[in-house]
């Protein structure tokens, strides 16, 4: 029972946390203002989203320096600061290792483009035109060609997320000794570890083969990019070079992984990562092609939701993988408008869903605004700030001829900026986030949904700390084992996590409805509840997104 599977991690998108210099930016003292609230949430690591410098043409996703804080955030000091604040609150921090791509303004990239025999062009992937176009039919996980002309030498370079994210070669052994210095920079200052964006995507093919070349137009490559063998023996190398060393914390995250994948990241024995993401639950109701793909409308049930939900539970369980589950983060929309209800019953279902996460086997991560009932916000198209957004707006209507007004409402329904907009704190001007024009709209229910609000006896946030408060003292939730309970009923999921000293039962109503769950003819003791503490029942009736933990004896 070592590492961080018991920690509480909480994500941090920094732009929308927190200004304390008024310019609508959120920044790292306006993260170290709040460390208070953090603390007595109960959180045990702040996951950064990046805070290098960047561009920003995917919001810190595209780094130009591994080793410098942007200006927008702050500086090196004020990082120093926040770090040695947070430890004196009891909480690590955690930075996004963003090791698949950098900017194509890093110095690197500069360098392999201006000198074609720089050692720097082979930190990348640089390849010859193929009859005049590109290497391959590839398509990005953005849409779109996944490869630019160097027009200088006449090659292309890969780029398999937005146009200016350029994709390093992990084949060069002096790239992955500059990685793992620079890993070890941010470990040397006192971080406690990493998260890995698409970390399953590093090891690409050698002959960067056609996907599906009988088929017209640009494909997207999918299993040719995604969970190779040779990730795993880079990552084994890592945590010898790194990761074992520092003891680190790692979760990462892998695009399209299945559980046979997130097994062997993360089973001790290989020594690789701790922790995975997975995805099948953010996709609920997508098509094959992602959370863009309507053709599935979105459609989704409770069974569906529980399947999806027991499925990865039994397979962690029975083969010792481990996951970090979530329901939302700065890539998805927000969780109570996702699987909630934003409306009548928004701080029921954010409640409910809360509970849900810090219940489940596996280390929970909470977004900022969870613990609150954040909503998403309906932004207008002029208001969109994301590339993914904008990009896939325009493909919508060009490759899928969908008509303006329902290619609006795809991106309005998944958007990342759903999750991006301003954290909020108080019913102040713009939610307490900032005294300046916040860099993207705050949402208009600020008024009600706010810090102050659900801090109060029954708010959201005054649940969340006790949710957090009842996993910690009982560690039968983190190292406990997961049992479905009353599997086929079609509004409550409910299950069991029991070890040798103690069952606890949880069951929740993830509907609008008021509905009956069949449970373990036994005693048991309320231990929490959504809506106050209730008695125990074989035939319990629970009212519309009501969640209760029972102590069975």
């Amino acid at each position: 029972m070592t590492g961080h599977k018991k920690s509480i991690v909480y994500q941090i998108w920094p732009r929308s946390f927190c200004d304390s210099n008024g310019d609508g930016i959120g920044d790292l003292n306006g993260i170290r203002s709040k460390l208070d609230h953090l603390q007595n949430l109960g959180v045990d690591l702040l996951w950064l989203s990046p805070v290098y410098a960047s561009p920003d043409t995917d919001y810190g996703y595209d780094i130009s320096d591994y080793y410098a804080i942007h200006p927008d955030f702050g500086t090196m000091a004020d990082f120093d600061a926040l770090l040695s604040e947070a430890e004196a609150h009891g909480i690590g921090l955690v930075m996004d290792l963003v090791a698949n791509h950098t900017s194509d303004q890093h110095a690197w990239f500069q360098a392999a483009l201006q000198d074609k025999s720089s050692k720097y062009r082979d930190y990348y992937i640089f390849r010859p035109g193929k009859d005049g176009k590109a290497p391959n039919n590839w398509m990005s996980f953005f849409g779109g060609s996944a490869w630019q002309k160097d027009e200088k030498s006449g090659e292309y370079y890969l780029t398999t997320f937005t146009p200016h994210q350029c994709d390093l070669n992990w084949e060069n052994d002096d790239l992955r000794k500059d990685v793992y210095d620079m890993m070890r920079f941010w470990l040397d200052k006192g971080v406690k570890g990493f998260r890995m964006d698409v970390i399953n995507t590093i090891k690409k093919p050698a002959d960067f083969p056609d996907k599906d070349p009988e088929k017209k137009g640009l494909q997207f490559p999918g299993e040719l990019i995604c969970d190779l063998e040779g990730v795993h023996d880079f990552l084994k190398e890592m945590h010898r070079e790194v990761l074992e060393p520092y003891a680190c914390f790692t979760v990462g995250e892998g695009a399209m992984t299945g559980q046979a994948s997130v097994i062997r990241y993360t089973k001790p024995e290989n020594k690789e990562l701790e922790m995975m993401f997975q995805f099948d639950l953010a996709l609920l109701g997508c098509g094959e092609l992602g959370k863009f793909d309507f053709r599935k409308f979105y459609r989704w049930s409770i069974s569906d939701f529980k399947r999806t939900i027991d499925a990865w539970q039994r397979a962690m369980q029975e083969d010792g993988g481990w996951v970090g589950n979530y329901l939302s983060n700065h890539d998805q929309p927000r969780q109570v408008s996702r699987f909630g209800d934003d409306k009548r019953f928004r701080r029921e279902s954010a409640k409910a869903l809360g509970l849900l996460n810090l219940t489940l086997r596996g280390t929970p991560f909470i977004y900022q605004g969870e613990e609150i009932g954040m909503t998403n916000c309906r932004l207008g198209e002029s208001e969109w700030k994301d590339y993914e957004a904008i990009n896939t707006y325009s493909l919508l209507q060009s490759m899928m001829h969908l008509p303006k007004i329902i290619a609006r409402r795809v991106i309005q329904n998944m958007t990342r900026d759903n999750a991006r907009t301003p954290v909020q704190w108080n019913a102040e001007k713009n939610a307490g986030f900032t005294a300046g024009t916040p860099w993207l709209k705050v949402n208009p229910n600020y008024m009600e949904v706010n810090l102050a609000a659900e801090s109060r006896p029954g708010g959201v946030a005054d649940f969340y700390k006790k949710a957090v408060a009842l996993r910690k003292a009982h560690d039968v939730l983190t190292y406990g084992t997961y049992a479905p309970v009353d599997f086929e009923n079609k509004r409550v999921v409910a299950y069991t996590r029991a070890d040798e000293t103690e069952t606890l039962l949880i069951a929740i109503n993830l509907t609008g409805k008021a509905a009956a769950a069949r449970l373990p003819e036994a005693e048991g003791t309320c231990l929490l509840g959504t809506h106050g503490a209730r008695e125990y029942a074989a035939s319990l009736r629970l009212a519309p997104f009501e969640g209760a933990v029972f102590k069975l004896r």
